[in-house]
């Protein structure tokens, strides 16, 4: 018989482990709530976040606002196609959460149970793997990508293309480009068809949150008219919490905010 030692204390294991999950944890007040950025990753490698916000005498409501089913459709999943629909109802069912649109939800009765927390945490994990049931298009580099080098270029700046940035919620949060000059000038491409609010309220989240650690931020986002059509409360969001929210071939509103933020 082959005896195994111990190679660390059980207490020391747990204490470290806690100490991780304690670190990774982090909840934010917010207007409506609170914001959970739980200690485990979405397929993305992102943080889950939650939204806890108070419901009727004795109850909460969890939600993702919309923040996976959101970045499967970004990442050109199509949420709606038999096979994703299907497993995505499926894990719905096994984990007893409902959806409203993009949105993931579920009621909870207080006091809160935190396996429930756990329990949705994992549902909302689950379905961002199931990016893996398509097999994306070889894309040629788009025309917005292609315009905002060319700006780059011009103005002999170096740009990190999918650089990560930390908010205070969220960790690790990538955008398209990176110039850092003085103040520096995050680029974000608007890339889904169709409707944008969602990503644009999960957007504004993650700029607040980002600019809540690096107030210098300049936050830019750029559409493409010809196949976006931006309603008025994305509109709303994106002017309120951006240095720049226009369309990609507006280049001399987006030299004007780089030449800003080199002052």
């Amino acid at each position: 018989m082959i005896v195994v030692k111990n190679i660390i204390h059980s207490d020391q294991l747990r204490s470290a482990l806690t100490g991780f999950w304690n670190e990774a944890l982090a909840i934010e007040t917010t207007s409506r709530g609170l914001a959970v950025a739980m200690p485990q990753t979405g397929a993305d490698g992102w943080q889950l976040v939650i939204e806890i916000t108070p419901g009727t005498p004795g109850t909460v409501r969890l939600s993702d606002s919309g923040r996976t089913l959101g970045g499967l459709a970004g990442r050109g999943q199509n949420i709606e196609a038999d096979t994703v629909a299907d497993h995505v109802a499926s894990i719905l069912r096994q984990s007893r959460l409902e959806r409203d649109g993009l949105e993931l939800f579920r009621w909870l009765s207080l006091p809160l149970d935190p396996v429930e927390v756990q329990v949705f945490a994992e549902a909302l994990a689950a379905i961002t793997h199931l990016w893996v049931l398509h097999e994306p298009a070889v894309r040629t580099q788009d025309i917005a990508d292609r315009t905002l080098r060319r700006v780059f270029s011009d103005r002999n700046l170096t740009a990190r293309a999918g650089a990560t940035l930390d908010g205070r919620t969220e960790k690790q949060v990538r955008v398209d480009y990176l110039v850092e000059t003085p103040r520096p000038v995050a680029f974000e491409i608007l890339r889904r068809r169709g409707r944008l609010l969602p990503v644009m309220e999960q957007w504004g989240y993650r700029w607040q949150d980002l600019r809540r650690v690096s107030p210098q931020l300049m936050p830019v986002m750029l559409y493409d008219p010809a196949t976006q059509e931006i309603d008025e409360a994305s509109r709303a969001i994106g002017e309120d919490v951006c240095s720049l929210f226009c369309a990609y071939e507006e280049t001399d509103r987006i030299h004007a905010v780089l030449a800003e933020a080199a002052i």
